[in-house]
């Protein structure tokens, strides 16, 4: 540039020289002369000179913009920004081939810049960036496009402009800077992530520059906003910030502290915010440091010491002043002392009665009440809680108001409470956990179990470790209120039996169960360890009685009757009641103890004549009677029962029996006659049906079973709406069967099936017609009723017993491959029949007569396997055994008789044991035969055809 300055003056030079007119006024020489000041920086100096040499010199050309150049920036390092924006636009608006063009546009853009003219800034550093992309200020010139944008936070275009002038490193001299601003645009959007990536460029490649240690520091601030504290603690303690200004290292500490309480290293949290209030008490950081102090103290349950600090901070009404009062209340409360506490909370609402902490610090002292008892106090002050801004302290205060409403048995109150507290969103995890509990209860008071157990399982499913005692209890609770006993019994058993307030409970509500579900063992267990370890609960009578009834339903009629007896010997009016009296002298009855039983039920209706239980007390002394076979005598006290309680709703139970007595004692015509009183007087009682088979049975053992034919269709006559209709009609065919009269019984079902077509004894008139056809060896017409009751009525027990009786007739006619397709058909239809394992067994057979041993062998092999604890599965053993005898595979033969014969002792036994004989006989082991054989005279002495 001086080179160019320098041609430019020789030229003016020889321009004037050679015209006489310009001679001593030679503008060349106050050029240089400028120049000179300008170069020895007397800018004044030169401004005055320059200014004299543009007046003088009239040529609009390149020496023209040097000078005007010149001028301006003389004006630009005196300070007159105006004037020298002046002359410089002055230059842009004249000169667009000037060699100062691109250095003035940059200058222009930092004037305005420099001044807050962002837009006019950024168009002269724009226009220099269209004119000139090489120039050795277009990476800078970007970066001041995005320092404007970022000014007037246009943070997008900003990041857009930084990013370009970081990438242009060749021609920007504040890469570092550009790098600064870029990252520092970024932590403002809140994206750390890009903010720490360009602040860790800038440490990487610009270690010198005078950002570094501001870089190093916004890096610990970046990631403690991202939550990374680690990092930040990382960060912070790099050895480049030991050397800090003080205002810098009080902020890095400041920080650092905050990162270390964020991660519970409160030791390390300590110190470094002890080190900011002794070293910079000054700091616009120690106050906040020394509130931080407070926390750390307090998170260190060093609750004396955090008060101390709270205390100090407390002295003002800034908000850290505020903040501390409140939690000097707080710091007293967690060290134990109640009452101060609740001085504090008392003068924070006097102090600061217009503080957003007031709701809370009332809500704190109603805890203070709840923790006393005081519900009412707490009630009201937490109620303040409610319409609370914050949303944390509204969730606190619904919680703690649905707990106190649970008390006090509000359960619908309570349930609104919990649900309001679970729908605000900020709700802390345990308080969602406390309040989700709550709800629960709530529900299962209210009785909306399927509601509860919803979320009680939502919560062990979750968070298997919260209150898992109250939560199996409430969903035991619920179970057993709906009645699923099994389901309430399984949570029950979770529960720790030594849990207070539920403990006895969980104990009680495991016995009822199981005593609902009559596994009576279980119950006694259950009640006994009731009365052992809660001997004062207020339930142990019941928990006695109930004892005493599971022994009872347990058939361990001694036990109860010794509990009822101790019971009564104890006194009191929970057990002075018919019930107990009743079921102590049934058991002592089912114990044995036939006298003491007719004693006590003789006690029973003198001591509560009027109760439910009086006459069946009279009605059970007749029983006894009935049961010892003293007809006479049972049928005097059954006739008593109605003596002195004609309205007994006992009344056709006992004519009834009465008619049994009669019955068994041979006297039919009156046994007739007391059945007929059942089915005339008590049509639609439960007893008429009995009667109905009483008066069959009569006759039939008169030996005239046509009037009891009779006396049914006059029943059915008289009485067509009755229920039980079918039932009694059906008889006609069991009677007309049982005599042999098999067409009349063929007769009297297919009559049943077309007056009875919906009745569901259907399926079982089909298989008697069957029944009844092969008697008469009517075997086409048996099958086809049987098939009748396999294709149609499949669910019906009457389809498995259909199968084996067409079975057997096939095999009768020797068509075994019938046979064999039909035992197939009903293994693929019939799976669920518990006939299943007998119609694969007949099917082994069938393949027996075929002589089809290898399948037969198989057929065995499987129900054996498959249905091991069946009785045919122990027939398939025989079967196996007389396979293995007749091919000579001794070992295998006896492998199965012997095991046959010594797990039974009927005749499938005997038979096993004589073929064993046999076996051992074929295998000339005589004497061990005939011990074998010997054994069937003295184990099976009353199966006389394997005996002989």
């Amino acid at each position: 540039m001086k080179q160019i300055i320098f041609l430019l003056i020789i030229l003016i030079s020889s321009c004037f020289a050679q015209n006489p007119q310009l001679q001593g006024h030679n503008p060349a020489e106050k050029f240089s002369r400028a120049m000179d000041a300008y170069n020895l920086s007397l800018y004044a100096e030169a401004y005055k000179l320059f200014d004299e040499f543009l007046s003088e010199y009239k040529l609009m050309d390149e020496l023209f913009s040097t000078a005007k150049f010149y001028s301006a920036d003389a004006l630009l390092r005196l300070g007159d920004y105006d004037a020298a924006s002046a002359g410089f636009e002055y230059l842009v608006n004249n000169f667009n081939s000037s060699n100062f063009r691109d250095r003035v546009l940059y200058k222009l853009g930092l004037l305005y810049f420099d001044s807050e003219q962002y837009s006019k800034a950024r168009a002269r550093f724009e226009r220099l960036l269209y004119e000139f992309p090489e120039s050795e200020h277009s990476g800078t010139a970007l970066y001041w496009v995005g320092e404007s944008y970022a000014a007037e936070n246009r943070l997008n275009d900003a990041i857009d402009y930084l990013e370009n002038a970081v990438a242009q490193k060749r021609n920007n001299k504040f890469e570092d800077y550009s790098l600064y601003t870029l990252a520092s645009i970024y932590e403002r959007t809140g994206d750390y992530e890009n903010a720490v990536k360009y602040y860790d460029q800038l440490l990487s490649y610009h270690k010198e520059s005078s950002l570094a240690v501001s870089a190093q520091i916004r890096i610990g601030v970046c990631y403690f906003k991202l939550k990374d504290y680690q990092s930040s603690i990382l960060e912070l303690n790099s050895p480049i910030l030991s050397d800090l200004p003080d205002d810098l290292y009080s902020e890095s500490l400041y920080i650092l502290a905050n990162s270390y309480y964020r991660v519970a290293e409160y030791a390390d949290a300590e110190r470094s915010y002890v080190e900011i209030m002794e070293t910079f008490p000054s700091s616009e950081y120690a106050r906040d440091a020394e509130y931080g102090l407070a926390w750390t103290y307090f998170q260190q349950e060093k609750y004396n010491d955090a008060y101390k600090v709270f205390h100090s901070l407390s002295d003002g009404d800034d908000s850290i002043a505020v903040k501390s009062f409140y939690w000097k209340g707080e710091a007293k409360r967690y060290a134990g002392q109640e009452d101060e506490a609740f001085r504090i909370y008392s003068e924070f609402v006097e102090k600061f009665p217009n503080s957003d902490l007031v709701k809370g610090v009332q809500y704190q002292m109603g805890v203070t009440y709840f923790n006393d008892g005081q519900f009412n106090q707490a009630e009201r002050l937490i109620k303040g809680a409610l319409n609370s801004s914050d949303e944390s302290l509204r969730s606190k205060a619904f919680t703690l108001l649905g707990e106190i409403e649970l008390d006090r048995k509000q359960y619908t109150s309570a349930k609104n409470s919990f649900e309001a507290a679970l729908d605000i969103k900020q709700i802390s995890p345990e308080l969602q956990l406390r309040s989700q509990l709550g709800l629960g209860a709530a529900y299962y008071y209210i009785g909306s179990y399927n509601e509860a157990i919803e979320i009680l399982r939502e919560i062990g499913e979750d968070n298997p470790s919260f209150e898992p005692d109250k939560i199996n209890f409430y969903l035991a609770e619920s179970f057993y209120s709906m009645g699923k006993f099994t389901e309430a019994i399984k949570n029950y058993n979770i529960i720790n039996s030594s849990e207070p307030g539920i403990g006895a409970q969980a104990l009680y509500g495991k016995g009822y169960s199981y005593f609902n579900l009559k596994d009576f063992d279980n119950a006694a267990y259950s009640f006994n360890n009731f009365i052992k370890d809660y001997p004062k609960e207020k339930r142990i009578i019941d928990a006695r009685l109930r004892l005493a009834d599971s022994y009872y339903g347990s058939k361990n009629y001694n036990a109860a009757s010794r509990v009822y007896r101790d019971l009564f010997n104890l006194g009191g009016g929970e057990i002075e009641n018919p019930y107990a009296y009743y079921q102590y002298a049934q058991a002592l009855y089912k114990a044995g103890n036939i006298s003491q039983a007719i004693d006590e039920f003789k006690n029973l209706q003198t001591r509560f004549p009027d109760s439910d239980y009086a006459d069946e007390s009279l009605f059970t002394l007749a029983w006894i009677h009935f049961q010892q076979g003293e007809f006479e005598e049972a049928i005097a006290s059954f006739e008593n029962v109605l003596d002195v309680y004609p309205q007994s709703p006992l009344a056709p139970l006992v004519y009834y029996s009465i008619g049994d007595s009669y019955f068994n004692s041979g006297n039919y015509n009156l046994a007739i006659k007391n059945y007929q009183i059942v089915m005339a007087e008590y049509p639609s009682s439960n007893y008429v049906f009995d009667a109905v088979n009483g008066i069959q049975y009569s006759y039939v053992a008169q030996g005239d079973h046509l009037k009891s034919i009779s006396f049914i269709d006059q029943f059915i006559s008289r009485n067509p709406g009755l229920n039980f209709s079918d039932q009694i009609f059906f008889k006609k065919g069991e009677i007309f069967y049982s005599a042999r009269e098999y067409e009349a019984a063929k007769a009297s079902y297919q009559e049943f099936i077309s007056n009875y077509p919906k009745s569901k004894l259907i399926p079982e008139a089909y298989y008697w017609i069957g029944k009844s056809s092969q008697n008469l060896n009517q075997n086409e017409e048996a099958i086809h009723n049987f098939n009748i009751v396999f294709e149609s009525y499949p669910n019906d027990e009457s389809a498995a017993a259909a199968i084996v009786e067409m079975g057997n007739i096939y095999n009768s006619e020797k068509n075994y491959d019938a046979a064999i397709e039909v035992y197939d058909k009903a293994l693929d239809k019939l799976t669920q029949s518990p006939r299943i394992a007998e119609i694969l067994y007949m099917k082994g057979n069938t393949l027996l007569n075929k002589e089809y041993y290898t399948q037969a062998y198989e057929v065995f092999d499987e129900v054996i396997q498959y249905y091991s604890k069946s009785i045919f599965a122990d027939k398939a053993k025989f079967e196996l055994g007389l396979i293995e005898l007749a091919t000579e595979n001794y070992s295998n033969a006896d492998l199965y008789f012997r095991n046959l014969a010594e797990t039974r002792s009927d005749d499938l036994g005997a038979q096993a044991q004589y073929y064993l004989g046999v076996s051992l006989a074929e295998q000339e082991k005589f004497e061990e035969a005939v011990t074998t054989l010997e054994r069937i005279r003295l184990v099976y002495s009353g199966y006389d055809e394997w005996l002989t």
